[in-house]
């Protein structure tokens, strides 16, 4: 284990080549348009102007690398590890920068998702084919979003007509495991108004992922003689947008989105369970002048769980949020951006086990301010919000940036955040410990990005402390408030692109550690890699005989040693795959992609003693209409 004193060398050394030492190397090239996102600061800006470091994922990039799963898609970027206890739609983690799973904030359209119970998002039965394009943005955001914004904010958005005209298509998938997928949508846009329609079916047998021994070992599923039979997952998804110019000032856009079906895995008191994810959203944006909006967002999210063992009803658990927004934003002058807004959000648990408290509102107010004079700009924000269960809570976050020549730039953030509890952990019958308190953070980030030509490369190093973490105590069997973790960490990653290749990866380093007193100090923090890494090579390719272009690429994703317990007792060892993926695109709209994961049939645990698929094929064919 690398000591503290040696991680924090690398970190000083890391932020002094971030800040001075690589200001040199800006580039005279002109910088290629960048992509824009809306998470990172609740208003539409290039990736390139954003304070946090930011990935877009368009709607190209999610079928160019041929996932199933909204969590295989997310594991290859910088500072994120997975964890799933299973295959496709098998119970899967999220951490991004080394903080815990539901310090990972996930929003459908604007609308925060996922069980108050549970307190994690479900990111497993999100259907990829339903995706317009995913904004993953690294470090606290409570500053704008409140609660669960610790690690960062995964926000994912909903198919829209982008086309002007009437366009549609489809797509139908065959795959191992007896995996079958089939999609199709429909898009209209005219002048003052736009429509968009798609729905998905995923079925699949799935795969046995628990293992032998996990009962003695006190993990997995906790059986000795777990079944032998595939985990089987089926889910049915739709979503619609609908939108219109009411007047050359206002904007009006609703979206819904709805993902049902069922899921199998291996348990003792539950061993199937049914889903619905239902998401809708009206936004209203009025122009009240050239340099000022105001933003109104109502959103609803329903999420109902149906726990069944051999078919006799196990259990229920249903959330309801409803939530509303209001923003305004504008430029106070040519060099300040003003952005305010108030929130308000009711969560209400439905459910047959008797919790103590079944309902929470929440009421917030928040600020940030930005800056610009010649290379250098500024950023400050701050929000108060009032729990209705655990008061009034301030965070904050600061900014600094300085353009270094065309292509390059350098960012000094601090912000800090935090996380109410969930009702299972506050309320569930032997389980919950009403004591708990929010727990809080505080994050350093020191980065360098730059771009030039056909290259795009950034460097990130960081520090996030949080205190009164919450953790399972094995020795009275409730969640705890632990004093503290410190997690450390330094990100790498780099894009390069030309007519006939393309090549880009990543690569991240952390220490994340249970700093609190007692035999687990100085300990890892569970299910969190110290090293992991991605790298995508892609050969671009033409055919004109056959009037096709297509490419063939490969994909090798690395992670390193880690455990599955505080104790870290429970080891589970580092492990690479390879997938090799082709992808091409005929005439009159039509695309084949076929893809071989896991090439090297590697053996590997993310969560210790559930299986991960082995060798695994699927072929996709695609079509979309050429005309207007």
């Amino acid at each position: 284990m690398t000591t503290g004193l040696t991680m924090r060398r690398a970190l000083s050394r890391a932020a002094v080549l971030v800040c001075v030492g690589l200001a040199t190397a800006a580039w005279g090239a002109d910088q290629e348009l960048s992509q824009v996102i809306v998470t990172a600061s609740r208003v539409p800006e290039p990736v390139a102007d954003s304070f946090w470091s930011a990935t877009v994922l368009t709607r190209a990039d999610i079928e160019a690398r041929q996932v199933q799963s909204l969590p295989d898609l997310l594991a290859d970027l910088a500072g994120i590890n997975i964890d799933q206890t299973g295959g496709l739609g098998q119970a899967s983690s999220v951490f991004i920068r080394g903080a815990e799973s539901d310090h990972t904030l996930l929003l459908i359209d604007g609308v925060r998702v996922g069980s108050a119970t549970l307190g994690a998002p479900p990111f497993a039965i999100i259907p990829l084919e339903q995706i317009d394009h995913v904004e993953v943005v690294r470090g606290p955001r409570s500053t704008l979003y409140g609660s669960d914004a610790v690690g960062g904010v995964i926000q994912i958005f909903t198919r829209h007509a982008t086309e002007p005209g009437l366009n549609f298509g489809g797509s139908a998938m065959d795959g191992s495991h007896d995996t079958h997928e089939s999609s199709g949508y429909f898009t209209a846009r005219g002048e003052r108004a736009w429509m968009s329609l798609a729905g998905d079916t995923l079925t699949t047998d799935g795969i046995a992922s628990c293992l032998p021994g996990a009962l003695s070992a006190g993990a997995g599923c906790f059986q000795d003689h777990p079944s032998a039979a595939p985990n089987a997952f089926h889910n049915h998804s739709g979503s619609l947008t609908a939108g219109m110019k009411v007047t050359e000032q206002l904007t009006a856009q609703a979206e819904a989105l709805v993902t049902d079906g069922w899921t199998a895995f291996d348990g003792d008191f539950d061993n199937n369970l049914e889903f619905t994810e239902k998401v809708t959203t009206l936004h209203l944006d009025q122009a009240v002048s050239d340099a000022w909006h105001l933003r109104l967002m109502a959103g609803r999210d329903v999420d109902e769980e149906r726990d069944f063992f051999n078919l006799t009803p196990a259990g229920v658990f249903d959330t309801t949020r409803n939530s509303v927004s209001l923003q305004v934003d504008g430029k106070a002058s040519s060099a300040v951006r003003v952005l305010g807004g108030v929130e308000y959000e009711r969560v209400k648990v439905d459910s047959d086990t008797p919790f103590t408290v079944t309902a929470r509102t929440t009421r917030g107010v928040f600020t940030e301010l930005r800056g610009q004079s010649g290379p250098w700009s500024a950023l400050a924000g701050a929000r108060v919000e009032d729990n209705g269960q655990f008061g009034k809570h301030g965070t904050g976050n600061v900014g600094l940036a300085r353009q270094l020549g065309s292509a390059a730039r350098c960012t000094l953030t601090w912000g800090t955040a935090f996380r109410a509890p969930t009702f299972d952990e506050l309320y569930f019958p032997g389980f919950g410990n009403s004591q708990l308190a929010p727990e809080t953070s505080r994050s350093f980030e020191a980065g360098l990005d730059g771009a030039g030509g056909a290259l795009r490369w950034s460097a990130h190093a960081y520090q996030t402390d949080i205190n009164h973490l919450i953790a399972f105590d094995p020795s009275t069997f409730t969640p705890q408030n632990i004093d503290r973790a410190r997690i450390r960490g330094v990100e790498l990653q780099g894009d390069w692109h030309n007519r006939a290749w393309g090549i880009g990866g990543q690569l991240t380093v952390m220490e994340p550690l249970n700093l609190s007193p007692g035999p687990a100090y100085d300990n890892l923090l569970n299910r969190r890699a110290r090293q992991s890494g991605a790298l995508a090579v892609r050969r671009f390719l033409q055919t004109p005989a056959f009037g096709a272009r297509g490419s063939l690429g490969v994909v090798g994703r690395w992670e390193g040693r880690r455990f599955d317990d505080l104790a870290n007792t429970l080891p589970m060892g580092g492990y690479l795959t390879v997938d090799l993926l082709t992808q091409w695109a005929f005439g009159n709209g039509w695309s084949l992609e076929a893809r071989a994961a896991n090439l090297l049939d590697r053996d590997y645990q993310t969560a210790a003693y559930f299986a991960q698929d082995g060798r695994h094929y699927g072929v996709t064919i695609r079509y979309q209409s050429q005309g207007k």
